[in-house]
């Protein structure tokens, strides 16, 4: 069975958080397959504040925050100027929806479009869902 590991954006734990991806409190870890989503870890953002406006240093911190992890996803209502950095290490997820839970039914709904772009590389667009 295929799974993903996928980094979730949130401030409470129930929502997304309505900043950009790098600033929100925490990262919810989920490994997702079609048939089920597994709460891996919860990682507390401790990535370096911008000093500017798409600071290269705030994607680096957040990378490294989540790579280990073995994160290949990333997912938010909102991403800043860093979103092209992070499409090249990782598939970014715009979420229409403010309820993680309803977005994670939805990434194991497109659980082979994730995969699919995860494979392209840096060259990967990013998804809605």
């Amino acid at each position: 069975m295929e799974k993903i590991t996928v980094a979730l954006a949130t401030d409470d734990r129930i929502n997304f958080t309505k900043e950009h991806f790098g600033e929100a409190k925490e990262y919810l870890i989920y490994e997702i397959s079609k048939i089920e989503a597994t709460l891996e870890a919860i990682v507390e953002n401790r990535s370096p504040e911008e000093k500017m406006h798409g600071d290269p240093n705030k994607a680096k911190g957040v990378a490294h925050l989540l790579k280990p992890l073995g994160v290949k996803v990333l997912v938010n209502k909102a991403f800043g100027r860093n979103i092209s950095r992070m499409q090249q290490k990782f598939v970014v997820v715009l979420s229409q929806s403010l309820s993680i839970e309803e977005s994670i039914q939805k990434l194991q709904s497109q659980l082979d479009s994730l995969i699919k772009e995860w494979k392209k590389g840096e060259g990967r667009d990013y998804l809605k869902v």
